[in-house]
C-alpha cells in the first residue's frame, strides 16, 4: 500500500493545504516508526551514565540526548524488507494496534489476532499482516491457529523480522526496577516548559498514563504536591502502579472529568493541559481514519478544558498546552483562543522544535524535520 493511501483524501488535501510541498514528507515519515526512540533516565533511582551502563549489560546500545541531561535513544532498525516483498507463507492477520506494534518489533499475542490461516500449526512460519493486507512482520507460530483466535492470553506469534525494529524494553531488570520511563523526546520537553517548583500548586489535567506527571515529580525531586486528574478510573489505577514503579511520592491522583476542575475550588500556580486531541502526529500510523470535520470537533472538545483551566489559574499563573497532533485548529488556533481569554504567550525554556503556523512563540516537532512524533507546545500566564 502507498503511504498515501494510508490517508483519507480530504485529510491529504488539508495536509497540503497546511503544510504545501512538504506534506508528502509528513505523511510518508508518519508511516514509520521513530527513527530515535527515547526513554527518560528516572533521577528520583539513577543517573544517566550508570542507566546507560546497565542497559549496556542488558544488550542494549543507547545514545546520549545532546538536548535533555535525562534523555536516552536508541537508533531504529530497519526497514528489514522491501515493500514489494511477498514471502508467500501462511498469513496471520492482526488487529491495527497489534500490526502497529509488530511493525516496531513487538511480538503478536493472541488478544491481537483477527484471523489465521487454518493450517497454521506451532513452530509454522507465518507472515503477519494488518487488516488492509500490509506485511508487518514475519516470525514463528506458538500457537495453533485455532488458540490463536480462541485465546484471551499469551504468545500467538514470536516475531523473527519486523518491518523495523525498537528495542523491546517492558521485560528488562532495569524497567522493573524503575530507573527509565519510554517517552518521546518532545513529551519530556513540556515539563521542562513548565518549569514546577516545589512550593507551586501544580495541575495536570489529563495525566494517565503518567508520563508528564512523573517528570514533573522528578523535576521536583518528589517534594510538593502534583494533583494529577483523569476521569478513566482504569486509567488512573495503572499510573499509579507506574507511578510505584518509578518511586514518585508526591503524586495526589484524582478521579474526575477535568472539565469541572474549577469545582474543585483550587487556583492553581501551573497546569499542564495535554488536551486530548486527534493524535495525528503519532507515528507508526499504518493508516489514518480521522478527517477534517475530526480536527474540528476535536478542537471544540479542547476548548471546554482550556476554559476549565483559566477558571483554575491564578492570576500570573502558568498554563502550558500541548498536543500530539499536527493540526492548526487544535494547536495555533485553540492558542488564538487562549490570548483573546487574556493569556500571553511566553518564551520556551527549551526550544528544538520549530515555529508555529503563522504564531511565533510556539513550538512545533515535525516527524520529517525532527524524527519525532508530531507535537506542540505553548507557555501562557494569566496576566
Amino acid at each position: 500500500m502507498d503511504y498515501r493511501e494510508a490517508f483519507p483524501e480530504k485529510l491529504r488535501d488539508y495536509y497540503r493545504r497546511l503544510f504545501g510541498d512538504e506534506a508528502e514528507e509528513i505523511m510518508a515519515s508518519l508511516r514509520t516508526p521513530v527513527e530515535k526512540y527515547y526513554i527518560r533516565v528516572n533521577t528520583l533511582k539513577t543517573s544517566r551514565s550508570k542507566l546507560m551502563g546497565i542497559l549496556r549489560k542488558e544488550g542494549l546500545r543507547p545514545k546520549r540526548s545532546p538536548y535533555l541531561k535525562e534523555g536516552i535513544y536508541f537508533e531504529r532498525e530497519g526497514p528489514n524488507f522491501p515493500d514489494d516483498f511477498e514471502p508467500e507463507l501462511p498469513v496471520v492477520r492482526a488487529n491495527k494496534f497489534a500490526s502497529e506494534s509488530v511493525y516496531q518489533g513487538a511480538m503478536l499475542y493472541a488478544p491481537g489476532v483477527l484471523q489465521a490461516d487454518r493450517k497454521i500449526k506451532p513452530g509454522d512460519e507465518v507472515e503477519i499482516r494488518d487488516p488492509r493486507g500490509l506485511l508487518v512482520g514475519i516470525g514463528i507460530a506458538r500457537m495453533s491457529a485455532k488458540e490463536m483466535i480462541l485465546s484471551k492470553r499469551g504468545l500467538a506469534v514470536k516475531v523473527t523480522l519486523p518491518k523495523f525494529r525498537l528495542p523491546s524494553l517492558s521485560e528488562l531488570e532495569s524497567f522493573r526496577e524503575g530507573l527509565f520511563y519510554a517517552q518521546s523526546l518532545p513529551s519530556m520537553v513540556v515539563a521542562h516548559i513548565l518549569e514546577p517548583g516545589e512550593g507551586e500548586v501544580i495541575v495536570d489535567m489529563a495525566a494517565a498514563p503518567g508520563g508528564k506527571t512523573s517528570h514533573i515529580a522528578q523535576l521536583m525531586e518528589n517534594r510538593g504536591e502534583i494533583i494529577a486528574i483523569d476521569k478513566s478510573k482504569n486509567r488512573l489505577r495503572k499510573m499509579e502502579e507506574e507511578l510505584g514503579r518509578l518511586g514518585v511520592k508526591n503524586v495526589k491522583p484524582v478521579l474526575m472529568d477535568s472539565r469541572k476542575l474549577p469545582e474543585l475550588g483550587i487556583k492553581a500556580d501551573k497546569i499542564l493541559l495535554d488536551a486530548p486531541c486527534t493524535a495525528l502526529g503519532i507515528r507508526p500510523k499504518l493508516w489514518e481514519t480521522r478527517k477534517p470535520k475530526d480536527i474540528n470537533a476535536t478542537a471544540r472538545y479542547q476548548r471546554q478544558f482550556i476554559d476549565s483551566a483559566i477558571k483554575s489559574l491564578r492570576k500570573g499563573g502558568v498554563l502550558v498546552y500541548s498536543t500530539c497532533t499536527l493540526s492548526y485548529e487544535e494547536n495555533e488556533a485553540n492558542v488564538r483562543y487562549m490570548l483573546e481569554k487574556g493569556l500571553k504567550l511566553e518564551e520556551q525554556s527549551v526550544f528544538i522544535g520549530s515555529g508555529g503556523i503563522g504564531m511565533e512563540g510556539v513550538q512545533r516537532f515535525y516527524p520529517n524535520r525532527h524524527l519525532t512524533q508530531g507535537f506542540f507546545i505553548a507557555r501562557l500566564r494569566r496576566v
